[in-house]
């Protein structure tokens, strides 16, 4: 028995071979060549580069200039046919030789989808400017917030971090924003809600409770036209952000985790230790003595004990899934945790979202529930930058006794690392956004529906910062500090709307009313004890807080005052708008917007807010039909509209009262009372205005492969605000703050967008975007006052009170004021020649330019010279596939834009080296200028003002695509963010000083390298 099982189990195998081979034999007998030709449906004409592919496999062709091509496939093969600007087209193989196949033209790009103020329509019949990222364009990496995902994306929407730290505030501007005092940030939309601005305590980016992989794609509205639909707040433009929603069908899970490790990119060139003590020889003798600790000199670099190797690591959960045919719905979880390069600073976030889609009624009515919630810890490390930077490197950390080196005299810099380790400054935010929405078609009116709105949006903020007791002098106690705060805003808005076909077109109409309410709540305690040592407050956790309790069990050396303040605004809207379609080809958008805010006075609490625009699509017109082989596209655009601005805080109409000081008491009998007045308020302030024109046009060329936009516009800004001086005795103090000031601002934009490549297993995307912008400011005052000279603002570090720009008419915003430097053949400062005057003093006329000929250097010789904001941005985009690779860079260039140094004027003189409380360290720039001291005028020199155009490289990223089987598709993939900078500013970083221009030692930006993996199952 046991041999015959053993010869069937050899004829089993035997069996299972011949078959197997016999199998192969009829698979490649079934194998057939397919030949045919590919042609345009519309005109006949034969399409070159068309790709083939069997479907499911690799096995693929293109067919050639003739359109024809030849493939061997099996009968029971599909073929696919896909190819630019056509709709893809499947054909079964069956026992078919010849297939030839005629391809539907297909303009993707005029049929996606744009999300607008309170709807959406096809990109085709868009009459504003609208602007679209997707989440396949979005900018990859460790990503925080939001306005990350778009930087160098869209022409005009220039996007600066403000610093360094993790989690760090973002400055978005929009066509070069549009207000002097008020804000020039854009209104942000998350799923049709308009979100509060007001941030809270603990946070440093108020948008970051968003989890960047929830978004599916973001809307930029720049135009009035536009964005006139948000009225009183879209001056500075719209963000729409969309967030991904469930699909219906089995559910889908997604994983998607990082890890990144981020170092400094560049250093401030100092003086090294023996360039240090071989000036200080020269420059400071006097301070030789103080160099080094007990007779000995050490090599001490402050900058690198105050930094590290910041490692991070980043986890998204998503589950998308259908429950029966009418709802569907997505949940996802993040948990973030970064590191700063700079020491204990770090941010960590815990984020969930929930977006629930229902359909009920034979689907006429939809109803949605999207919800956001945040947690997110930060630790905020002191900015020690500047003061590492010019320490000492001949003195220690520490000393013998294993306590911090200090310089004995009070005035003289703080040991930065002992800074660093004496600080405990956290933050705790918590953000919840709850939205609901109810969409209804009426069933007895055919094309009528109403939509219902509500949301709320809570912020609860909480930061306490200990500063312990560095025991350098009496007066340095140690200081502690509570704040806790939240912000809440209530939104209910409801519209109808009407859409119909009519005999010439199509018409929709619709109407609706907002209500949102803001209140503030803010709670401020602190205490400067008696004397807070590092062992009085037992802090194990770096991001732990004290509880009352604990605080309160300190006594009176962390006795807790209270001041409470609290403040709310509200904003009731009424709004139309009205979209015709007329043969399809002529288009008309008309919108109205009447705004009600509680900011403003009784007289002026309401706006009237118009836009117009229409379109033309010219390639639709019947004497374009012979030019289809060159245009798929061709539309143009005009656009005209009223926009605000409300973002100026609250009650400043309102004549609040405050306590005056000890010098102004009045004389009661025997006592003195302090007096109480009020402050000087402009009862009838208003909206600043925003008045823009647009011209545009949108082109398709190549059947689509290459496409784009270019608009012009010019918007003036008028009742701006200010503070400006009041004529005496007409309110009760001499300054406050009206609407007085104009401004203007044009420009250019292009956006293009092209498939270079698209053959076989290859594709190239480029897209490209480029924007002109130019402002200037054309009043400033009801006289010609503050007109003639302006108003200085733009503090700067190296002497107290000092400012270096300027609001000026018929300057941009803003302008830096300095005096002109001379210069010798190269360009470089003449040094100091001693010219004085008949009295002595130094007059400065052998250093700077006489600007008026008066024979004196005075500040009637300041002139208003360069802008920090740039003449031309540009951003590049490359997306290239090959097979199961892919490979994206995105860069980014500045050009007419300029840095104040503030670095180099602060340490570029040799008088650090001869301070008198201490010997500080220097720039190297010094050797090259050899200035000796700084002075009031040096530091408003020219020469400081640097260009700041650059090219950067912010991101690239390479990942491969993978497949396990049935289980799971997958991708890994590594990027690396802020690459390289090729800039001819001298300092460490021409972005450094954000959109203000003033480079003063920020938070430094590091280098970041991610490596993470996609999974999908």
């Amino acid at each position: 028995m046991k041999s015959k099982r053993i010869i069937n189990s050899q004829w089993g195998l035997r069996g299972f071979l011949f078959f197997m081979l016999l199998g192969s034999f009829f698979q490649v007998v079934s194998q057939q060549t397919v030949t045919g030709m590919v042609t345009d449906a519309s005109d006949g004409t034969t399409l070159p580069g068309v790709t083939i592919q069997v479907k499911g496999t690799q096995n693929g062709v293109a067919t050639d200039i003739d359109g024809r091509y030849t493939i061997s496939v099996s009968p029971q093969d599909v073929l696919v046919f896909t190819y630019i600007g056509y709709k893809t087209t499947e054909r079964n193989v069956g026992n078919r030789t010849t297939i030839d196949v005629s391809l539907e033209t297909e303009i993707q790009e005029l049929s996606e989808i744009v999300v607008i103020g309170y709807g959406q329509v096809e990109k085709g019949d868009v009459t504003g400017v609208v602007n679209k990222v997707d989440e396949k364009q979005f900018n990859k990496g460790m990503l925080t917030s939001p306005e990350q995902l778009i930087a160098g994306k869209v022409a005009g929407v220039q996007v600066t971090q403000n610093s360094g730290e993790p989690g760090g505030g973002i400055s978005v501007r929009i066509r070069g924003g549009s207000s002097l005092l008020g804000g020039n940030s854009p209104l942000y939309v998350v799923d049709g809600i308009p979100l509060n601005p007001d941030g809270v305590s603990g946070s440093r980016n108020a948008l970051s409770f968003i989890n960047p992989a929830d978004i599916a794609d973001i809307t930029i509205l720049k135009d009035a036209s536009a964005a006139a639909i948000y009225g009183s707040r879209a001056a500075s433009g719209v963000v729409i952000i969309t967030t991904k929603s469930g699909k219906s069908g089995k559910p889908q899970f997604t994983y998607d985790g990082s890890v990144s490790v981020s170092s400094i990119v560049d250093r401030v060139d100092m003086l090294s230790t023996e360039e240090f003590v071989f000036t200080v020889e020269r420059k400071g003798p006097r301070n030789l003595p103080l160099l080094g600790y007990n007779d000995q000199l050490y090599d001490t670099d402050w900058l690198d004990e105050i930094l590290q190797t910041a490692i991070g690591h980043n986890h998204n959960l998503g589950a998308s899934f259908g429950i029966k045919e009418n709802t569907s719905a997505r949940v996802s979880v993040n948990y973030q945790n970064l590191d700063g390069i700079l020491k204990t600073s770090n941010t960590e976030r815990i984020a969930g979202s929930v977006n629930l889609s229902h359909k009920m009624l034979n689907d006429d009515l939809t109803i949605k529930l999207n919800t956001k919630h945040s947690l997110i810890n930060n630790r905020f490390a002191p900015n020690v930058v500047g003061t590492a930077l010019i320490y000492a490197p001949t003195q220690p950390i520490r000393i013998d006794d294993g306590s911090f080196f200090q310089w004995t005299q009070p005035l003289a810099p703080s040991n930065p690392v002992s800074v660093i380790e004496s600080t405990h400054n956290i933050g705790r935010s918590i953000r919840n956004l709850i939205g609901l929405n109810l969409d209804y078609k009426l069933p007895f009116v055919e094309g009528l529906s109403v939509n219902l709105n509500y949301a709320l949006d809570r912020s609860d903020g909480l930061s306490q910062q200990v500063n312990y007791s560095l025991q350098r002098s009496s007066s340095d106690n140690g200081f502690f500090g509570y704040f806790e705060d939240y912000s809440e805003s209530n939104l209910l808005e409801g519209y109808l709307k009407y859409e119909k076909e009519i005999s010439f077109g199509k018409l929709d109409v619709m109407g609706g009313y907002s209500y949102q309410d803001f209140d503030r709540r803010r709670k401020v305690a602190y205490q400067k004890p008696d004397t807070l040592l590092i062992d009085d407050l037992n802090i194990s956790d770096p991001l732990s807080y004290l509880s009352r309790g604990e605080l309160e069990a300190y006594g009176n050396r962390l006795f807790v005052p209270q001041n409470t303040l609290d403040t709310d605004n509200r904003l009731i809207s009424f709004w139309g708008r009205a979209n015709l379609s007329i043969k399809d080809k002529y288009l008309i958008t008309a919108t109205l917007r009447r705004d009600g805010s509680s900011r403003f006075g009784p007289s002026n609490r309401w706006g009237l807010f118009p836009s117009a625009a229409i379109g033309w699509r010219i390639i639709d017109e019947p004497f374009m039909d012979e030019m289809t082989d060159i245009f798929s596209n061709l539309k143009v655009r005009v656009g005209y509209g009223i926009t605000g601005n409300q973002e100026i805080g609250n009650f400043l109409y309102e004549p609040i009262y405050e306590f005056g000081d000890d010098r102004a008491q009045y004389i009661f009998g025997n006592d003195t009372i302090n007096t109480v007045r009020p402050l000087a308020v402009d009862p009838d302030i208003k909206w600043e205005e925003t008045e823009s024109w647009n011209v545009g046009l949108d082109f398709g060329f190549m059947e689509g492969r290459l496409n784009g936009s270019i608009d012009l516009y010019k918007k003036v800004t008028s009742d701006l605000l200010l503070e400006i001086t009041f004529p005496i005795g007409q309110l009760p103090g001499d300054r406050a703050v009206t609407n007085v000031a104009e401004f203007e601002s044009k420009g250019f934009e292009l956006m293009l967008n092209s498939v270079v490549i698209e053959q076989n297993d290859l594709k190239i995307d480029v897209s490209f975007n480029a924007a002109y912008n130019q402002n200037k400011i054309l009043k400033l005052n009801k006289s010609a006052q503050s007109d003639e000279f302006g108003i200085q603002n733009g503090g700067i570090s190296g002497d107290v009170g000092q400012t270096i720009q300027v609001l000026r008419v018929g300057q941009p915003n803003p302008a830096f004021l300095v005096y002109q430097r001379r210069r010798d053949s190269n360009g470089n400062p003449i040094p100091d020649g001693d010219d004085f005057n008949n009295d002595g003093s130094a007059n400065d006329l052998d250093l700077y330019v006489d600007q008026n000929g008066d024979s004196t250097i005075n500040e009637s010789d300041l002139i208003a010279y360069k802008s920090p904001l740039p003449d031309w941005t540009f951003g590049l985009t490359t997306n290239v596939t090959y097979k199961k690779f892919d490979l994206a860079m995105t860069w980014r260039a500045s050009l007419g834009n300029h840095v104040y140094n503030n670095v180099f004027s602060q340490y570029g003189t040799y008088d650090g080296t001869n301070n008198i409380f201490s010997p500080n360290n220097i720039h190297s720039i010094a050797y090259t200028y050899d200035f000796t001291e700084r002075d009031e005028k040096q530091l408003l020199s020219d020469i400081y003002v640097e260009d700041a155009s650059f090219v950067k490289l912010d991101n690239i990223t390479l990942g491969y695509s993978f497949k396990a089987n049935d289980l799971f598709d997958g991708r890994v993939y590594f990027t690396a963010s802020n690459l390289l900078a090729i800039s001819g500013y001298r300092g460490i970083d021409p972005e450094a000083g954000g959109l203000g221009g003033i480079d003063n030692n920020p938070y430094p930006r590091s280098r970041t390298y991610v490596l993470g993996v996609n999974l999908t199952f």
